[in-house]
């Protein structure tokens, strides 16, 4: 425990930020803070129209095509989230029918996600917000889901959103389609999640692997991680 306890507190010191980093902190916070799953997307800027685009999430390739990213999308453009320093609330699927269809409830609490936390965190000009979920209602500890809450906003004010380095830089998707990549994600899985097709993701990734002067998949991915590029 008290490694884990020094691997968050490290993580929340660190200038620069990736993808990486975000997603283990996510991983270890939320099994300490007793959730089952979580996901945390960035929102369609103030007025924009457009999916919101999943930073790291543990949710299963069948939960998101089945929930869609369509309902994804409304729950974290609602107003029912909390900000930080106030008490997180917990809603039960059931009790969010201004926002979701009832297939989309129905496909929720049948993927068990009986209890969801919405948590604003804001890092400035950009809108991020936090899904966190359980299969059983309370069971999640909220004193924890505030230091968590907290922890991401100190984190994502740091993301790394732009990465120079030695030769071509990697576009922003090219880097996104590659961290999913590293995280086991099929074309189809990754074409889901930030809503292209699956060829355009076959592309990015090839692009990737050129720009990275990589022989492969496995080699870009690596050669990514060690330039902390994803």
């Amino acid at each position: 425990m008290k490694a884990e306890t020094q691997q968050r507190q490290d993580g929340l010191h660190k200038k620069s930020v990736s993808r990486r980093d975000l997603s283990a902190f996510a991983r270890n916070y939320s099994n300490t803070a007793g959730s089952a799953a979580y996901l945390v997307a960035e929102a369609a800027p103030d007025g924009a129209t457009g999916l919101a685009n999943i930073l790291v999430s543990n949710w299963s390739f069948d939960t998101i095509e089945d929930v869609g990213m369509a309902a994804i999308t409304r729950l974290i453009d609602s107003t029912v989230s909390t900000f930080p320093g106030s008490a997180p609330h917990g809603w039960h699927p059931l009790a969010l029918t201004a926002l979701l269809a009832c297939d989309e409830i129905a496909c929720l609490c049948d993927h068990d996600h009986q209890e969801m936390y919405l948590l604003k965190l804001p890092t400035g000009k950009k809108r991020y917000i936090a899904l966190i979920s359980s299969a059983e209602a309370g069971t999640i500890d909220t004193m924890e889901l505030s230091r968590f809450q907290i922890g991401l906003c100190h984190l994502l004010s740091g993301l790394r959103t732009k990465t120079e380095m030695v030769g071509e830089p990697l576009s922003e998707r090219e880097r996104e389609c590659l961290y999913w990549a590293s995280e086991g994600k099929t074309a189809d899985e990754v074409s889901l999640i930030i809503n292209v097709s699956s060829n355009t993701v076959n592309s990015y990734v090839a692009h990737a692997i050129h720009k990275l002067a990589a022989r492969n998949r496995a080699m870009a991915i690596a050669t990514a991680i060690r330039h902390r590029l994803i």
